[in-house]
């Protein structure tokens, strides 16, 4: 597979950027006439134009715009730069161009601009490898069809500007299945630089930019997800769309124009840093109306619907599962301690000093800080996926020290940002989750049990019944999937204490069982 390296030492652009320049100006005292060039057509074609600056400048630079007419409007759209004073410039695409020098003398700068018309679209020029990855090539009149890489980490992602990566967050293999966008198809043909999307009746929808999607493309909610976004019903018009890559110094982009969008709908961005474009491989960052920086990962239609999960997948069975957390368990159950937390098995425990002892698990929260001591659970990854089907009721016999504080809260400067003050809770969670997904908490299952004041001191059994628990299992929001309906689950996690503090506390556990 060979692979489209963009760094342009020469300058060959193709077409145009969104931007707005100047008409001649005077800048420090230079006068516009002061600035002179000449264009020449090149023997190769008329297309290639040849551009030489005759003013008595030290140093020279130039802007390239494309004329557009869009909704019975006519503006300039940038089309690319270069410096120095004999470059070099190639216009594939019949058109209207304005080319613009800005000269630099001793006494200060000005510019001036010229508009030529390109007559015939050279094909030639757009017969080139990033076209041919893009497209399919020339011949392919019908356009090459790229869909989400949804089994790819970071498919989608968030970061800040200041970097090209996305630090906040990647998106896990298939994360978000229900939201409209996994089954968008985006077709790039070079017949006419046509960009088509078929969304099949849905797309995601950034909740930030739902006012401009739904003022420029109508539609219906068909899922609100909160903060992962919306899934809009609509149909769309995508007769007039057009694509278009343009240059700006080593960056290459690609654009949106005559009203198109990208699927998955941050805001009204046309334009698409392209970090990567291969053969199989199509990596783009823009600038969402949030301000932050989105990033999407595409490969081919027929990569992107082959089932490329490489990790092995578990089988889905039923199995006993029990553990007295003192030397009796289940072969398939082991259980292990998260960050912080320490556990001690076999522990011989006293109601006091007269009464009898027996051997229980001690579940011991520390006052560690940070990662380590907001969520210090103790986790079990199991062999294969938990059938909830027909078991789904868990008991476990707990007892709470009278000694825990459940009243005084860390202080905010120890806590998650988000959370501020939290204490400790008396409460003792079951959880199941998928250890495959980067974000499990999410589609986890819960059952949560909360003590009264007169069960603590003492030992109880709580059960836990997941089948009265519902999940967030399509990730959409909704918790809409019975838990006794989900085949992913092959993680069991008991935390104690509830999570974002740093309180610590103890307890005792024995005879957890599946019924």
């Amino acid at each position: 597979m060979k692979k489209y390296i963009y760094s342009f030492l020469s300058f060959v652009i193709l077409m145009g950027m969104a931007s707005c320049t100047k008409d001649d100006a005077e800048l420090g005292g230079i006068a516009p006439s002061s600035v002179t060039f000449t264009i020449q057509e090149s023997a190769k074609t008329p297309n290639i134009l040849e551009l030489a600056n005759t003013s008595e400048s030290f140093m020279s630079s130039w802007t390239y715009e494309r004329e557009v007419v869009e909704n019975d409007s006519t503006y300039y759209k940038a089309f690319g730069s270069a410096n120095g004073d004999s470059v070099e410039v190639a216009f594939a695409e019949a058109g209207n161009y304005r080319i613009s020098l800005m000269a630099f003398f001793e006494g200060g700068q000005a510019s001036k601009s010229e508009v030529v018309t390109i007559e015939n679209t050279d094909a030639s020029l757009l017969d080139t490898e990033e076209f041919r990855f893009l497209t399919g090539g020339p011949d392919n009149l019908e356009g090459k069809v790229w869909k989400f890489q949804r089994f790819e980490v970071g498919h989608n992602g968030l970061g800040p500007t200041s970097n090209f990566f996305p630090e906040w967050w990647a998106a896990s293999k298939n994360q978000k299945p229900t939201l409209g966008h996994y089954d968008d198809e985006l077709t790039f043909s070079m017949d006419g630089f046509k960009y088509t999307l078929n969304n099949n009746g849905d797309s995601h929808v950034l909740p930030a930019a739902k006012e401009s999607f739904f003022s420029n493309y109508g539609g219906t909610v068909g899922i609100d997800g909160g903060e992962d976004g919306l899934r809009v019903d609509v149909d769309l018009n995508t007769e007039d769309w057009q694509w278009e890559m343009t240059s700006d110094g080593d960056d290459r982009y690609l654009n949106i124009v005559n009203g198109g969008f990208f699927s998955w709908y941050v805001g009204e961005s046309k334009s698409f840093l392209i970090l990567e474009l291969t053969e199989e491989k199509l990596h783009l960052r823009t600038i969402g109306i949030d301000g932050n920086a989105w990033y999407y990962i595409f490969a081919p239609k027929d990569i992107a619907d082959a089932d490329e999960e490489t990790d092995p997948v578990k089988e889905l069975e039923a199995h006993d599962l029990f553990d007295n957390f003192s030397g009796q368990k289940s072969d398939k159950l082991n259980f292990e301690t998260d960050a912080a937390l320490v556990f001690e098995e076999s522990y011989e425990f006293r109601l006091n000093e007269n009464s009898p002892s027996w051997l229980v698990g001690k579940y011991e929260r520390t006052n560690a800080t940070g990662d380590q001591g907001w969520w210090q659970n103790y986790q079990a990854e199991l062999p294969y996926r938990i059938d909830l089907s027909e078991r789904n009721v868990f008991k476990m016999k707990v007892y709470f020290d009278a000694s825990n504080d459940f009243t005084t809260p860390s202080s905010a400067d120890e806590t998650p940002a988000w959370l501020g003050e939290v204490a400790m809770t008396p409460t003792i969670a079951l959880r199941l989750e998928n250890s495959t997904d980067g974000e499990a908490w999410r589609s986890r299952a819960e059952s949560l049990y909360t003590l009264g004041e007169d069960e603590i001191g003492t030992w109880i059994e709580v059960t836990f019944d997941f089948t009265t628990v519902m999940t967030d299992a399509n990730k959409d929001g909704s918790y809409s999937v019975p838990a006794t309906e989900v085949t992913f689950y092959d993680k069991v996690i008991i935390q104690i204490g509830g999570e974002g503090h740093t309180r610590p506390g103890t307890f005792y556990l024995s005879d957890f069982i599946l019924q």
